[in-house]
């Protein structure tokens, strides 16, 4: 039998299960329009940021690097993101972005604007950025103890 700390630790999971499963059905509603997914978005929007080492982005997106240098490799033979050399690692590559690549996200942007106006009006501000400060922390929180067990 769980108990009540348990409990509490149980819920917020599934929770975040749901909420990330509903975040990522509608990044797909968005990006189809464009001719993407919602791992290629994260990808480019990581790229179009600036340019970082696959890497970097898989640790910033939570995601396996295998994941993403999967993405970023059908990206760049789409021509949409591109490898250049990484000034602190002569070994290292990073994803920049491309024209062709702006203009995509661009595209998605539009569309993520326009729904994330509507998420507005359904939901307090004030929550949602309680919310973001909560899943920040335990975000920190599991990394922490990940990284400890991992060593």
């Amino acid at each position: 039998m769980r108990d009540v700390d348990d409990d509490a630790m149980f819920d917020f999971s599934l929770a975040v299960f749901r909420v990330n499963g509903l975040l990522t059905r509608n990044g797909e509603r968005l990006t189809a329009p464009a001719g993407q997914s919602s791992a290629r978005w994260q990808v480019l929007g990581r790229a179009a940021d600036s340019p970082r080492t696959v890497a970097a982005m898989a640790r910033e997106l939570g995601h396996a690097r295998q994941s993403v240098q999967r993405v970023a490799d059908v990206l760049a033979a789409e021509g949409l993101v591109v490898y250049i050399d990484d000034p602190a690692d002569r070994r290292a590559r990073r994803v920049a972005i491309t024209p062709d690549g702006e203009r995509a996200l661009a595209h998605i942007m539009t569309r993520y604007a326009h729904w994330a106006s509507r998420m507005r009006t359904l939901t307090d501000p004030a929550v949602v950025a309680q919310a973001t400060a909560v899943l920040t922390a335990v975000g920190d929180a599991i990394e922490s103890d990940l990284e400890k067990e991992e060593t």
